[in-house]
């Protein structure tokens, strides 16, 4: 499991035909740079869970939080409503395993508390791995910011309109299946040896601490002498 924000006015970059000798060709483009957080899990099966998706704000009916984030009692409603419900047949009584990142969030008494009592063993990934671990970050994601995007000028081409919060999740939705194909989760699990399990697939090179380059710093700068009047 993971989360990744989403700009509703995020379209990126695009090559288009304009007047020759002009580099440069502006369009306009959507004033709402407030992320959405999409929580998405996937599972070793090649399959995907319903993502989660997450406001800022303080009145909304689907889940919200005080920073669009997810925090501490939204992942104990993910957990008991989603995660558990959806894995549980899957599972078909055996021990299922949760990955996580470190955020702490992710780790309170009430949610270990649940995940023990219903078997399920949660793994944290090391700190500062999970670009090298993480099967979302390292496969899915790129792919669903990209169709996202997509999605996104191909909707305000057919409405001319902006992507407004109200046009999110079937937005989404659509760049969601596009993404999230078996193939491409099957290649996130094998990419970072989760699944099969090869440990030798992650080299020392990818997880080992920064080393001191041969760059030299500028720092400290020489002040000015003070100029009399």
């Amino acid at each position: 499991m993971d989360e990744s924000g989403f700009p509703p006015a995020d379209t990126g970059t695009q090559r288009v035909v304009g007047a020759r000798g002009t580099k440069t060709q502006h369009r306009q483009g959507g004033g709402d740079h407030e992320n959405v957080t999409a929580l998405v899990t996937i599972c070793a099966d090649g399959t995907a869970l319903r993502p989660m998706i997450i406001y800022k704000g303080k009145n909304f009916i689907i889940a919200h939080s005080p920073n669009g984030w997810t925090d501490s009692e939204l992942a104990i409603d993910w957990i008991i409503n989603d995660f558990d419900p959806q894995t549980r047949e899957k599972a078909g009584g055996r021990t299922r395993v949760l990955l996580l990142d470190g955020h702490s969030s992710h780790y309170s008494t009430q949610l270990l508390d649940f995940a023990a009592a219903n078997n399920i063993i949660i793994l944290g990934y090391p700190p500062h791995c999970t670009h090298a671990l993480q099967g979302l970050d390292v496969v899915c994601f790129a792919k669903m910011k990209d169709a996202w995007k997509e999605d996104i000028h191909k909707f305000e081409e057919t409405h001319r309109r902006s992507v407004t919060k109200g046009d999110f999740t079937k937005v989404f939705g659509t760049a969601f299946l596009r993404a999230f194909m078996r193939e491409s989760i099957l290649a996130a699990f094998k990419a970072t040896g989760i699944h099969p399990f090869n440990p030798d697939i992650i080299k020392p090179t990818q997880t080992k601490p920064s080393e001191a380059t041969s760059v030299k710093g500028g720092f400290p700068l020489q002040h000015a002498p003070p100029v009399m009047a």
